[in-house]
């Protein structure tokens, strides 16, 4: 059943403080997993007496700093959230009742969670602990505490009902921000994030100024649908987003915020080991972004897309689906190659899991989801056995493709990824099962004995 508005309210709180509390564990496994990449680890004697040496090394000797400037501002930085999220979860209330101690509180969390961080980093090579690094770490988490303090006393009970507000009114604004962070991991992945000095300048070295010198620098196709696709995608959102403001200007506001966007998402890259910015990126992200103001934008408000938009998402998904399955299209050349294509087929579910690197099999499983979910949703709103028929086409869609991946040479056809097309279909209609839970708590209280989006027949829409 539909929750009422008041029983909406009343939990709010619980809500948002549940909500805090895995954001603050979720950022707790990020710093750690930023800490310890590429979790080397050595006990060897000597490595760590002088590693031990090293972590009670002065600031200053003779007046000369010993210290990066740059490293002092990103511990800071660095722990900025955890004091934020520790604040608004609320562990410990009584203590955190009072602002002093709120922030002294969160400072010594702070500083304790840095230094157990630097004693881990006295085993690891290539890592430098210091306590001057847990100072600073206990520092940002009193920083963090106080904005915490004083923003969650204020908004405390509000956040829940305006997320779901979103929902409910805006939904395509929650659509752009998952385009968003696809853009983001797709850009930083393996997420070897850096705060190291050098390996910043190391980047800056290697920025590719000069636009196809040679060629692209990767599959072209590849940089059609992850830049010009997705950045068209991000630009019709953005303008359907800033519609409700009715500015004369939303067009090219739309285009100039999808703009800064990709720059920021490249200038992101000198922090992540191993990236380095690419100017051929930034065009065709502009490039795409444009596509979605001048075609995608109008080509949307005709009549036939709006008859057929369900239709029209299905298509693209697919489309999105096989694109993403059997890029790059290095068919073999010959039958007589299938013996040997078939014979490396995983029939083991989820066996080639068990030996990979857990940071690759979890992007991958992630990609998988982000990919076949949206299939379940629009599945699901077309069907009363909404579960039912998207787990069955999502495991027929994933059949298909890894039986098409048997002709390809670089790929692997695996019966595990067609459980998770499966799977992730499945999950796409529990999401739009919930989508409508919460549409329905606004409609019920909208209008009263009619829902809001339904029609004088009772037949409902969802926009």
């Amino acid at each position: 059943m539909p929750l009422a508005v008041s029983d909406l309210r009343a939990e709010a709180p619980l809500i948002e403080r549940r909500a805090m509390r895995w954001l603050l564990l979720l950022y707790c496994l990020f710093i750690l997993y930023g800490s310890f990449i590429p979790f080397r680890f050595s006990a060897d004697a000597a490595f760590v007496h002088s590693q031990w040496v090293r972590f009670f090394a002065p600031p200053f000797v003779n007046g000369i700093r010993q210290f990066s400037i740059l490293d002092v501002v990103s511990n800071v930085l660095l722990l900025i959230p955890f004091g934020f999220l520790w604040v608004g979860s609320e562990i410990g209330r009584r203590i955190l009742s009072r602002l002093f101690g709120a922030i002294l509180t969160v400072s010594g969390l702070g500083f304790l969670f840095g230094v157990m961080i630097e004693v881990g980093q006295m085993f690891s090579p290539g890592r430098t602990a210091s306590i001057l690094d847990a100072v600073c770490n206990g520092f940002g988490a009193g920083i963090g505490g106080t904005f915490g303090y004083v923003i969650f006393r204020a908004l405390r009970g509000y956040v829940g009902p305006a997320v779901t507000a979103i929902i409910r009114q805006r939904p395509s604004l929650i659509v752009l921000l998952l385009l968003m962070m696809a853009v983001l991991a797709d850009a930083y992945y393996p997420f070897e994030i850096t705060l190291d000095a050098s390996t910043v300048w190391d980047n800056i070295k290697h920025i590719q100024w000069v636009p196809f010198v040679g060629g692209p620098h990767r599959f072209w196709m590849d940089l059609v649908v992850e830049k010009g696709f997705f950045f068209a995608a991000i630009s019709y959102l953005a303008i359907v987003d800033l519609r409700r403001y009715r500015l004369r200007t939303t067009a090219p506001l739309a285009w100039c915020l999808c703009v800064a966007f990709a720059f920021a998402v490249e200038t992101g890259k000198l922090f992540f080991a191993g990236r380095a910015p690419n100017a051929e990126n930034f065009i065709l992200a502009g490039f795409g972004a444009l596509i979605g103001i001048v075609l995608v934008a109008p080509a949307a408000e005709t009549a036939f897309l709006r008859r057929n938009s369900s239709l029209v998402l299905l298509v693209l998904v697919l489309a999105v689906q096989t694109y993403s399955e059997l890029s790059p299209f290095d068919w073999i050349s010959s039958a007589n190659e299938l013996p040997a294509r078939i014979a490396k087929i995983e029939w083991l579910p989820f066996g080639a899991y068990y030996g990979a690197d857990p940071q690759s099999a979890l992007f991958d499983l992630g990609k998988k989801f982000f990919i076949v979910g949206p299939l379940g949703f629009i599945l699901a709103s077309q069907s009363r056995r909404k579960k039912l028929l998207a787990s069955a086409v999502g495991l027929l869609c994933g059949a298909a493709l890894e039986s098409c991946q048997i002709a390809l040479r670089s790929r692997t056809p695996s019966v595990t990824d067609v459980l998770l097309f499966g799977v992730a279909a499945w999950l796409g209609a529990v999401v739009y099962e919930r989508f409508l839970r919460i549409r329905g708590v606004d409609n019920s209280c909208t209008v009263s004995g009619r829902q809001a989006n339904a029609p004088p027949g009772g037949r409902k829409t969802f926009a």
